[in-house]
């Protein structure tokens, strides 16, 4: 099948946002992506003009995400310098991810002489990072930003699954996660990040970009080594929300996976200097 041009593609949709809008069947934007076809991740950077890094293609490009494979130990990292405070449940469908607000909380990470304010949190399934090739069942980020700069630190963390319910995950199970795009679930029960993060203290770290458009190379990125557990039925509810929300991985293009100190398991270490 012949490939529709990608300024035609926009003017199509365009069209169609305006069309769809008047009957009122939806809620469609001009500057949309997926997860597959040819709005999909290998073509999202011909459906705007922004959107060129997600090419991926220039030779020192930083993309995300990444398969975590080799990585070298780095005796200087810290455990996570990280607050946070409980906010009330407040969750959007975007059409991409669910996602909790997380902004005005005070909630902050210091890392690398830099304090970033958290933003949001949002979940992934299947994971999109993979440790040796593995794909986790789901994987949520955190999203802080730097206020001056507009640099991003993303706090990255796999799921499995477990015996029991998640008890941070329930609590967004029973606010109701929003279904479709543009839904949106707000109560007064209080829910913190915290509580859903495993161990701080043990994480791998690299340089990379977001992982939706416009895949901005601006990213710390931070990936907690232990994974986290939900239940089947847990993953079930998201899973038949989200899909399959993932982006492909990206190439390494010579960076350094830092690590630290401790080794846990399945990765190949080189030693610092």
């Amino acid at each position: 099948m012949k490939r529709i041009k990608p300024s035609l593609r926009i003017l199509v949709t365009a069209v169609l946002v305006g069309w769809f809008g008047l009957i009122g069947l939806g809620n469609v934007s001009a500057a949309e992506f997926s997860y597959n076809g040819d709005a999909g991740p290998a073509y999202w950077w011909e459906l705007d003009s922004q959107w060129g890094a997600c090419a991926g293609i220039a030779e020192d490009a930083r993309q995300s995400p990444i398969d975590i494979d080799r990585v070298k130990i780095d005796r200087s990292l810290k455990p996570l310098e990280l607050q946070t405070f409980a906010t009330t449940i407040d969750i959007i469908n975007n059409g991409h991810t669910i996602e909790q607000k997380y902004e005005d909380t005070g909630s902050s990470i210091y890392f690398n002489d830099k304090e970033y304010e958290l933003q949001q949190f949002h979940f992934h399934t299947f994971s999109e990072h993979t440790v040796d090739g593995k794909r986790g069942k789901m994987e949520m980020h955190a999203v802080f930003t730097e206020p001056g700069s507009g640099d991003n630190l993303v706090v990255g963390e796999l799921f499995k699954i477990g015996k029991k319910n998640s008890q941070f995950i329930q609590i967004l199970i029973d606010a109701g996660l929003p279904e479709k795009n543009g839904d949106n679930t707000q109560t007064d029960d209080f829910i913190n990040l915290a509580d859903g993060l495993t161990d701080t203290s043990s994480y791998y770290t690299y340089a990379g970009s977001l992982t939706t458009p416009a895949c901005t190379e601006n990213v710390t990125w931070i990936l907690l080594k232990k994974q986290a557990k939900l239940s089947q039925s847990q993953w079930d509810s998201f899973r038949s929300i989200l899909g399959n929300n993932f982006r492909p991985l990206q190439k390494l293009n010579g960076r350094t996976i830092s690590a630290t100190a401790d080794k846990g398991k399945g990765h190949k270490h080189d030693d610092d200097d």
